[in-house]
């Protein structure tokens, strides 16, 4: 079910903003939804891969356009270096993504990979900045929403699941390594646990990473669960990398062990995916835009706007000096904001009872949900 499987990549990150109480094995699962998937709210719009690599670069350059216009989003304020380095990121990857589209090669898939999980981190370094500026989340909201349905729609996982069948023996020898790679992680978490807890947006964090890691290893050995497991790993490293930020300096070192069990996951994944055949024409096919998932920028910018707020952003250096990173870490220890669930955050909170990540046993047809105000809803690395 490609809707499901889109609203998959939506949902990881539309719904890490809220916390609920579910049940253990429906806590991701609640994430997997949004009340956008339902019979009957098709928008009547349509778009190709080309159409939506075009909305997600239009989105880019009216949010950065947005952002360097706000004075409180200065990129030279330490605070707000972290959004502008993820920013330079998914500029990066989409430009990446692009070359990759005209030639028909894997960097197509690299650099929506790699913009995706640049976006989950851009929206954790979001929070640092305290800016409340609703263009920018708008705009950021709906460049989410451009790159999740490319991540979802037209991927090599999407043409694999929409063959079927069961896992092969290196798909199942995959997985179980996977799976390996989130034990390993969980254990590096454990070891943080005692100075997170003196930090409450850190703790948040790891118990979010946490939360994806504990549900991965419960997935049973399908297709469905193994599909949605690689999409919910960029959210994952997005999260990692994103809240490096946040970590004080004692112990930096301890959360880049993290960011080593996600590269290693990277290179594993590159090897699956590369020798994979993709059917090009699946790119030229029209996918619907459902309601809650809109990727249109009302804002009127042109074509060479949006090239040069996208130059900007890839060229412009973003560095933080050793001081800046300490002054950010310790400025977001007394941020009471940060630490809380910003309803203004870059997040579309997520009212769901939630489904099996892996949609065993389930539909995408329940009841009528509420989506949150937040810019959520669709997360990198550079793809250069």
């Amino acid at each position: 079910m490609r809707n499901f499987v889109r609203l998959l990549l939506c949902l990881s990150l539309i719904g890490f903003a809220v916390a609920r109480a579910v049940t253990p094995s429906k806590d991701l699962s609640a994430t997997a939804k949004t009340g956008q998937k339902r019979k009957g709210q098709e928008t009547g719009q349509k778009a190709n891969a080309k159409t939506l690599l075009t909305d997600a670069n239009k989105a880019l350059g009216a949010m950065i356009k947005s952002a360097r216009a706000d004075e409180g989003l200065d990129p030279k304020t330490a605070k707000n270096k972290p959004f502008w380095k993820s920013t330079h990121l998914i500029a990066a990857n989409l430009k990446t993504a692009e070359k990759g589209l005209a030639a028909k090669n894997n960097d197509f898939f690299k650099g929506i990979a790699g913009a995706r999980k640049a976006e989950e981190e851009m929206k954790v370094g979001w929070k640092l900045t305290d800016s409340k500026n609703e263009q920018v989340i708008e705009d950021g909201k709906k460049l989410g929403h451009a790159l999740a349905i490319l991540r979802t729609d037209f991927s090599k996982e999407a043409e694999r699941k929409k063959k079927g069948g069961e896992l092969t023996d290196k798909e199942k020898s995959e997985f179980e390594k996977i799976k390996g790679e989130q034990k390993e992680l969980l254990a590096k978490i454990k070891k943080l646990e005692k100075e997170a807890a003196k930090d409450k947006a850190l703790e948040k964090g790891l118990r979010e990473i946490q939360k994806q890691a504990d549900h991965i290893l419960k997935e049973p050995t399908t297709l469905d669960a193994y599909i949605a497991t690689l999409y919910l790993l960029d959210v994952q490293l997005g999260l990692i990398r994103g809240y490096e930020y946040y970590v004080d300096k004692p112990w930096r070192a301890d959360w880049l062990v993290l960011e080593t069990v996600g590269s290693a996951y990277e290179t594993s994944y590159w090897e699956w995916e590369t020798p994979v055949t993709y059917e090009w024409t699946v790119v030229d096919t029209p996918v619907d835009i459902y309601q809650g998932e809109e990727v249109d920028v009302n804002d009127s910018i042109s074509d060479q706007e949006v090239a040069s707020e996208e130059n900007y952003a890839d060229t412009e250096s973003f560095d933080m000096s050793d001081a800046e990173e300490d002054e950010v870490a310790s400025e977001e220890d007394s941020d009471e904001e940060v630490a809380s669930d910003d309803e203004e955050s870059m997040e579309d909170a997520s009212d769901d009872e939630g489904e099996d990540m892996s949609d065993e046993g389930g539909d995408d047809d329940g009841g009528d949900d509420d989506g949150g105000s937040d810019m959520d809803d669709g997360g990198g690395d550079d793809g250069d």
